[in-house]
């Protein structure tokens, strides 16, 4: 963080004034010149006011301070829309430059204070995959390894929602969601084409296999 080359420092903060386009936000003057804006935030935890001697030490850590306030407001503005796991935050944070050990250090505080579950993101992903995406275990698997879910949370997660009824429930509507496609296909090519579209929406090989002959009489009825 580099400090502008038109500052000589020390300098004595000579007044400080509420920005008219975000309230929560502070302008920081001398005598004679604008010096930096902050938040407030930044301005209590450092004790920020009027009269203080601003060294380039102290210039130093504002800057750092407010890398950490806005790492924390833009991280906190995701959560705000959606659940994200620990790893998904990282990845986006990291794409806006911010510091990577400000970063962790963040995503350790929201974990610490609940924000960030990735137990109960784990849950509600697979409850809404299977249940509105009609996703197999593997797909869902698959996808919650990418997102660095820890592999306990992950068999916690689909051992709740999935189970012998209800994947044979939702084989059952993705069949009927396929079933015209699949009267426009030769009998002896329809198994395997069914075979190989539940495999893509990640469905156990061997559930599959023992639930076809029932699927393949569905389509034919």
């Amino acid at each position: 963080m580099d400090t502008p080359k038109e500052f000589e420092f020390p300098m004595t903060i000579a007044r400080i004034e509420v920005q008219k386009k975000n309230k929560t936000r502070y302008s920081l003057f001398s005598e004679d010149k604008f010096i930096i804006g902050v938040s407030d935030a930044t301005l209590a935890k450092l004790d920020l006011r009027k009269g203080v001697i601003l060294t380039s030490a102290l210039y130093q850590n504002i800057l750092k301070q407010e890398s950490y306030w806005k790492a924390r407001e833009y991280l906190i503005g995701l959560l705000s829309r959606r659940d994200h796991a620990s790893f998904e935050l990282q990845q986006k944070a990291s794409k806006k430059d911010f510091a990577p050990e400000i970063i962790q250090h963040i995503i350790e505080e929201l974990e610490q204070k609940g924000y960030i579950n990735n137990r109960a993101f784990a849950l509600k992903y697979v409850h809404d995959k299977f249940e509105f995406n009609k996703w197999g275990s593997n797909k869902i698997r698959a996808e919650l390894l990418r997102k660095k879910i820890p592999k306990a949370d992950i068999e916690h997660a689909i051992n709740k929602y999935f189970n012998t009824e209800k994947i044979g429930d939702t084989l059952r509507a993705l069949t009927l969601k396929k079933k015209a496609h699949l009267l426009r296909t030769s009998p002896e090519k329809r198994r395997k084409k069914l075979f190989d579209f539940l495999m893509r929406k990640g469905y156990d090989s061997n559930i599959i296999l023992k639930e076809i002959d029932t699927l393949i009489k569905f389509i034919d009825e």
